[in-house]
Protein backbone atom coordinates (compact mmCIF):
# COMPACT_ATOMS: atom_id res chain seq x y z
CA UNK A 1 0.00 0.00 0.00
CA UNK A 2 1.43 3.34 -0.81
CA UNK A 3 1.54 5.94 2.07
CA UNK A 4 2.23 9.17 3.08
CA UNK A 5 6.04 8.74 3.79
CA UNK A 6 6.33 7.12 0.14
CA UNK A 7 4.48 10.05 -1.00
CA UNK A 8 7.04 12.53 0.49
CA UNK A 9 10.00 10.29 -0.67
CA UNK A 10 8.52 10.51 -4.37
CA UNK A 11 8.22 14.39 -3.79
CA UNK A 12 11.79 14.77 -2.54
CA UNK A 13 13.33 12.70 -5.74
CA UNK A 14 11.36 13.81 -8.43
CA UNK A 15 9.14 17.10 -7.25
CA UNK A 16 5.94 15.46 -8.60
CA UNK A 17 3.40 12.63 -7.79
CA UNK A 18 1.25 11.31 -9.96
CA UNK A 19 -2.89 10.87 -10.31
CA UNK A 20 -2.67 7.18 -8.87
CA UNK A 21 -0.47 7.44 -6.38
CA UNK A 22 -3.03 10.00 -4.41
CA UNK A 23 -5.42 6.81 -5.59
CA UNK A 24 -3.52 4.63 -3.88
CA UNK A 25 -3.51 6.75 -0.70
CA UNK A 26 -5.86 6.68 2.10
CA UNK A 27 -8.21 9.13 3.10
CA UNK A 28 -6.35 10.20 5.86
CA UNK A 29 -3.08 10.31 4.16
CA UNK A 30 -4.10 12.03 1.57
CA UNK A 31 -5.02 14.98 3.43
CA UNK A 32 -2.42 15.52 5.48
CA UNK A 33 -0.09 15.11 2.33
CA UNK A 34 -2.42 18.05 0.94
CA UNK A 35 -2.15 20.13 3.67
CA UNK A 36 1.26 19.52 4.35
CA UNK A 37 1.83 20.55 0.27
CA UNK A 38 -0.14 23.45 0.79
CA UNK A 39 2.55 24.48 3.87
CA UNK A 40 5.59 23.62 1.92
CA UNK A 41 4.67 25.73 -1.53
CA UNK A 42 3.69 28.90 0.69
CA UNK A 43 6.18 28.60 3.86
CA UNK A 44 9.50 26.35 2.30
CA UNK A 45 9.47 28.33 -1.36
CA UNK A 46 9.06 24.68 -2.98
CA UNK A 47 12.56 23.36 -1.29
CA UNK A 48 12.03 19.77 -1.41
CA UNK A 49 14.43 19.20 1.83
CA UNK A 50 11.74 21.12 3.99
CA UNK A 51 8.96 18.88 3.58
CA UNK A 52 7.94 16.42 7.02
CA UNK A 53 9.16 12.96 6.55
CA UNK A 54 7.45 11.74 9.29
CA UNK A 55 3.17 11.38 9.64
CA UNK A 56 1.43 12.91 12.07
CA UNK A 57 -0.35 10.18 12.81
CA UNK A 58 2.36 8.16 12.80
CA UNK A 59 3.96 10.54 15.49
CA UNK A 60 0.36 10.10 17.73
CA UNK A 61 0.83 5.84 17.50
CA UNK A 62 4.38 5.91 18.46
CA UNK A 63 3.28 8.20 21.49
CA UNK A 64 0.77 5.94 22.52
CA UNK A 65 3.03 2.80 22.52
CA UNK A 66 5.42 4.54 24.85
Amino acid sequence: MYTYEDAVKQLQETGSIGLINFKELSYEDLDELLEEIKKWCVYANGDNKKLKKESKKNKKKDKKKK
